[in-house]
């Protein structure tokens, strides 16, 4: 039951990519100045509106741009699973598929988040104030089958 919640949590998580839109430029063609632009268009709002209980095990608790890549990361409070429930393989793999279908998706909003941040996305998942997972995704992992 924790597991399906945990799934649920997750696909409910990806709705905050939705919060804020940015400017649908490519990469190509946008300096490194106005790419910080729509980064910061992205996460900004989103900071504001920290912590976002997303269900009753996950609360979104923090949202940045990696400094040396144009990685946005993603912090998860985790609440009531244990940390070997979190670490099961299964558990893991449930997670990372979640992830993998939400970042792959073909719509407008997950475009926009990997043009603003075309190095990738990571989730970091916390119990205790201790990180348990990373699951790391670019956009190269949706093209592998």
């Amino acid at each position: 039951m924790k597991i399906l919640r945990l799934v649920a949590f997750l696909l409910v998580s990806f709705l905050v990519f939705g919060c804020k839109k940015a400017k649908n430029n490519s990469v190509d063609n946008v300096n490194d100045e106005s790419l910080v632009a729509v980064q910061n268009a992205m996460i900004e709002p989103i900071k504001k509106a920290l912590p976002i209980v997303i269900d009753e095990l996950t609360t979104l608790i923090g949202i940045d741009k990696d400094k040396d890549r144009n990685i946005i990361n993603y912090q998860y409070e985790v609440k009531n699973t244990s940390e070997h429930t979190l670490l099961l393989p299964s558990t893991l793999d449930t997670i990372r598929q979640a992830l993998f279908k939400a970042y792959c998706e073909n719509n407008e909003e997950m475009q926009q988040l990997k043009t603003a941040f075309p190095d990738g996305a990571n989730y970091h998942y916390f119990i205790d104030n201790k990180e348990i997972i990373v699951v790391e995704l670019t956009p190269a992992d949706c093209h592998v089958k």
